[in-house]
């Protein structure tokens, strides 16, 4: 049996942005887009796993989520008729 080096790094970033990096392919978490942990090698597996699992232990940030995707579904919607209305003026 192999024996692995394992370690773990604990990072604090109060209130980060969480975005995909595609000019570095990585997972980028930033509070002030100045000191920012880029994690790269996930794949888009990873990632639809990692939020399917909160979909299925966390039940009521989903639904949270689906609520806020409504809300800003409507917004856009809105603002494309708004947008429609003023062009044809």
């Amino acid at each position: 049996m192999a024996l692995n080096y394992e370690t773990t790094h604990e990072y604090y970033i109060k209130d980060p942005s969480i975005f995909w990096c595609e000019e570095h392919n990585g997972l980028c978490l930033t509070q002030d887009y100045e000191d920012t942990l880029r994690i790269t090698g996930v794949s888009d597996e990873s990632i639809i796993k990692f939020v399917n699992g909160l979909y299925k232990h966390y039940p009521e940030l989903a639904a949270s989520f689906q609520k806020g995707c409504k809300l800003d579904t409507k917004a856009s919607s809105r603002k494309a008729t708004q947008g429609k209305a003023k062009s044809t003026d």
